[in-house]
């Protein structure tokens, strides 16, 4: 199991945006034509878990009529 602080994690996010920012890693990433876009499935996820709260199907209807 890897321990890693949320200080080391912030300091590693930073690392990570400033090497986005440089134009070298740009220029690299353009010459090898990798891909920069990135998918956050997150909101999928809770989407789809209020989905499965909301089953209406484990309810019993009565309806008069």
């Amino acid at each position: 199991m890897i321990n890693t602080s949320i200080e080391r994690l912030i300091e590693i996010e930073k690392e990570r945006e400033q090497t986005m920012m440089d134009t070298k890693f740009q220029q690299w990433m353009k010459k090898l034509n990798v891909s920069r876009l990135h998918n956050d499935r997150q909101g999928i996820l809770n989407a789809n878990e209020l989905m499965r709260q909301y089953d209406l199907s484990k309810y019993e209807y009565v309806i008069n009529l």
